[in-house]
């Protein structure tokens, strides 16, 4: 186990990844750009990311996630639920846990406190270095293979370097290919808020969340932490129309339209936390290894994938990922640079279907949404498939089973192609034969939105 390693990234899959890895005895380094977390997590809320924007965004923490983390890192679950997280069954829409749907839970938390539960579990193992403040400049190569990477000041030698750096890492150009780039479509604005102590939780719709279905627009609200919960629209990037909702007040006239979010927002229900946080220029992107990628470079978490966070894939896809080389090393210590190449590549197979499934995703709600602002109805669903993520939890709010599988899909606890089989076929045709449908959204139409901001900006 004498390969030196370097991590560049400080964010959830490189903490993951390299917490895994130290924790199967080996010794690495870790290199993030930005600050610190703070050590007192009530000061989180100010901790600054400028290379991680997104959180400051809403987060959900998936079947997947959770399952990795008590299966792989189980004090820092206990850690999470000891400071605030909270865990949601998503077995029902009422919440309940019926016998063997025990892993049909989500973790409510917030990003920021992720990565300090992670931060501060890898601080306390020996063999690990993690230095702030330091960007990667360039990797070192010899001999077509990694020799290091070079920082201010000098090169930190390393015989593997994983890039846990984001999309926006400095050597995706040099190592890496584009193999799919899709616009996802949609600009988020969120806000954050806090409940105020000793008021009871209002209810959710669905496990973490209240998603409403707009014409033209989509509006959620994630519980997380602490008390602390989000709320977030989404529009099209060319509705200038919605624009206004980047600015606060416009921002809080529309969610007062919202009769489900009206019991969080009421009046000494909760407080603000944050201004509005705008989330554009959003993609799906599927990256793999250069042909002349040096040997002991690999990629994982966003610096190989990104899809539309509204799925909230993104930290689950990201740890599975991580658990996967992790598990790669702990097998083959004596050849790890050799290693890195095939475990990148399983990896990107692995995530690849769920890159697809979110630009056909993306696409479907584009339409819907465009079509409502050119004022032509499309039926809600009209762009999916009949059998569909969106079809089976719509219709399992009369039938467990259909529940329960479209639960396991959105959690990656099980795989897409899992969906469409002929039991859930004749659930979905029986649902929809006793004249049950879904509930028609109760929120405001764009019109209401327009409106309002329109009113707002005089």
């Amino acid at each position: 186990m004498s390969a030196r390693t370097v991590v560049m990234g400080g964010g959830i899959s490189g903490l993951s990844v390299s917490l895994l890895l130290a924790r199967r005895g080996f010794e690495v380094t870790v290199l993030e750009r930005d600050q610190a977390p703070p050590g007192d997590l009530a000061a989180i809320g100010d901790w600054h990311r400028p290379g991680a924007p997104q959180t400051r965004q809403l987060h959900t923490f998936l079947g997947l996630f959770r399952q990795h983390l008590l299966t792989h890192l189980p004090d820092v679950y206990e850690d999470l639920l000891a400071n605030g997280a909270e865990e949601v069954s998503i077995a029902t829409p009422a919440g309940t846990t019926p016998p063997g749907a025990e892993d049909l839970a989500v973790l409510a938390a917030r990003r920021p406190t992720v990565e300090w539960a992670l931060e501060r579990a890898l601080r306390r193992e020996p063999g690990v270095g993690i230095h702030y403040g330091t960007s990667v400049r360039r990797a070192e190569v010899r001999d077509g293979r990694i020799s290091g990477v070079r920082v201010r000041g000098g090169v930190v030698d390393a015989d593997v370097l994983i890039d846990a750096a984001g999309r926006r890492s400095p050597l995706r150009e040099d190592f890496t290919v584009l193999e799919g780039d899709e616009d996802c479509g949609v600009v988020y604005n969120t806000r954050f808020y806090r409940l105020r102590d000793g008021v009871p939780r209002p209810p959710l719709k669905r496990g973490v969340t209240t998603m409403v279905a707009g014409d033209g627009f989509g509006a959620g609200l994630f519980y997380h932490d602490n008390r602390t919960f989000a709320i977030g629209i989404g529009r099209l990037p060319d509705d200038n129309d919605l624009k206004a909702l980047r600015e606060a007040e416009a921002f809080d006239q529309v969610t007062a339209l919202f009769p489900e979010f009206e019991p969080w927002l009421r009046p000494g229900v909760s407080e603000v936390l944050t201004e509005v946080v705008p989330m554009a220029g959003l993609r799906n992107t599927l990256r793999g290894l250069a042909p002349e990628a040096p040997v002991g470079y690999g990629v994982l978490g966003d610096a190989l994938c990104t899809t539309d966070p509204a799925f909230g894939r993104g930290a689950s896809v990201a740890m599975h990922q991580a658990v996967l080389l992790a598990e790669a090393f702990a097998g083959e210590p004596g050849g790890l640079p050799g290693l890195v190449r095939d475990v990148t590549a399983q990896a990107q197979a692995w995530v690849r279907p769920w890159f697809d499934d979110s630009v056909q995703a993306d696409i479907a709600r584009t339409r819907l949404w465009q079509a409502a602002v050119d004022g032509h109805r499309l039926p809600q669903g009209a762009a999916m498939p009949p059998v569909s993520l969106f079809s089976l939890m719509e219709a399992g709010e009369h039938d467990g089973r259909l529940w329960q599988a479209a639960q396991r899909v959105a959690g990656l606890l099980a795989p897409l192609d899992s969906l469409d089989t002929p039991e859930n076929r004749r659930r979905l045709q029986e649902v929809w034969a006793s004249g049950r449908r879904p509930q028609a959204p109760s929120g405001p139409g764009r019109s209401d939105l327009v409106e309002v901001l329109a009113a707002s900006s005089r």
